[in-house]
């Protein structure tokens, strides 16, 4: 699923930096920054290129019960509760000396992007898998001992970035445990 949704985002953002810029090269690449070893990959140069910082379990969509009343007003289903997932992305313009504006340029676009479009749903067309009732971004704010810590972590110097929280809203498809009756009261004469 996470494989899925980031990979559509990549395509997107491809889509929409060749009908904004008239290019054909795809200027966005979805992969390590640096490789284990500490090298750049040659792929990556003078690209927008994301990456997956971390995964969360958003908080306050984590208590829902297991029952649910979908087969009719008899009955009840048991199962386990839909994850809801926060998925956080770097996206930096790792464009360097005479292209660095370029670079600048692209993640504007990156920027616009996701202001126009808030939440991506699923489509036939897009491939999003049919358990994703939809994604959700949030531009996220980091201070500068934030900024420090990450880009230590990745093992690059500080590029022109910006940090997206992409909420993964997941259908409640998981299998159906047991089917629970439920009470009704019967009305007996002389009860």
């Amino acid at each position: 699923m996470i494989d899925v949704a980031l990979t559509l985002i990549r395509d997107l953002l491809s889509q929409h930096f060749k009908n904004r810029f008239s290019i054909s090269e795809n200027k966005v690449i979805l992969s390590n920054l640096v490789e284990g070893d500490g090298s750049f990959p040659r792929e990556v140069e003078d690209k927008i290129v994301f990456f997956l910082l971390k995964i969360d379990e958003e908080s306050s969509l984590k208590n829902r019960g297991s029952f649910s009343s979908e087969m009719s007003s008899a009955q009840y289903q048991v199962k386990t509760p839909p994850l809801f997932l926060n998925l956080h992305v770097i996206f930096c313009a790792n464009f360097r000396n005479q292209h660095y504006i370029e670079g600048l340029n692209y993640l504007s676009a990156v920027i616009n992007f996701f202001q126009q479009h808030k939440s991506i749903a699923p489509t036939v067309s897009n491939g999003l898998s049919k358990r994703v009732e939809k994604l959700s971004f949030e531009l996220c704010k980091t201070d500068f001992d934030q900024l420090s810590h990450i880009w230590s972590s990745v093992g690059s110097k500080l590029l022109p970035a910006v940090l997206y929280k992409i909420s993964i809203v997941v259908f409640d498809d998981t299998p159906i445990k047991k089917i629970t009756p439920a009470v009704t009261s019967n009305q007996q004469e002389g009860i």
